[in-house]
């Protein structure tokens, strides 16, 4: 009788704190928030069971895992928010209303969010300036704030990849009462990490288009 994987390679295990996973065909992909680092595991798929959302993880991929210091002998207890499926709309190509001056003195607030966020380490720090999970989160209310802010944005000193431009839009909804689902996607061979702003099916600052390649493997 073929013996279990965890006899084979070693007890089971769990992701760590702060380290999220998501299978990807064959391979196990990993994000470690405290470090901001990504890890692929070719292969490892086959390793993963997944129950209520919780990933198991035996066999070689166990031993990687543990080896990385990214393993936990038991579940987290704080569950991880599951990420919405990929959005089928983008609202960055509709009409921009006009600037106003509120608009603006929310966004340098947001900027300034973001810019003390940055001298922390790894991305924790960063996804603090996402809104708490009591703030509203009324659809059209947070597309209409993601229209004033992509028309806003231009005019904010500050410049960045995709990670600062999602800080600084979830800064601003939070600013405005509101709140949004910030997500996280991984792409495989070759490898790629992206991150955007949804609600519900629409996306606040990217194209769909670009965002079907990825993954969604964690969502603030």
């Amino acid at each position: 009788m073929r013996p279990a994987p965890e006899m084979s390679h070693g007890p089971a295990v769990y992701l760590a704190y702060g380290v999220y996973g998501v299978v990807i065909g064959e391979d196990l992909a990993l994000i470690d928030l405290a470090s901001d680092a990504y890890l692929c595991l070719p292969g490892g798929g086959a390793d993963v069971t997944e129950a209520h959302g919780v990933l198991r993880i035996h066999g070689q991929s166990a031993t990687a895992i543990s080896d990385a210091g990214l393993a936990s002998t038991s579940p987290s207890t704080t569950p991880a928010k599951t990420p919405p499926p990929l959005p089928v709309r983008s609202i960055i190509h509709d009409p921009a209303p006009k600037v106003t001056l509120l608009m603006g003195l929310r966004g340098l607030a947001a900027t300034g969010d973001v810019r003390r966020a940055l001298r922390g380490r790894g991305l924790e720090p960063i996804l603090s300036v996402a809104a708490t999970s009591d703030q509203a989160c009324d659809p059209s209310a947070v597309e209409a704030a993601a229209r004033r802010f992509w028309a806003l944005s231009p005019w904010l000193p500050f410049e960045g990849e995709c990670l600062v431009r999602s800080a600084l839009l979830v800064s601003y909804l939070r600013r405005c009462g509101l709140s949004a689902s910030w997500v996280f996607g991984v792409r495989l061979w070759p490898f790629s990490a992206h991150c955007w702003v949804q609600v519900d099916a629409v996306c606040l600052n990217d194209d769909v288009e670009r965002l079907a390649a990825y993954a969604p493997i964690y969502c603030r």
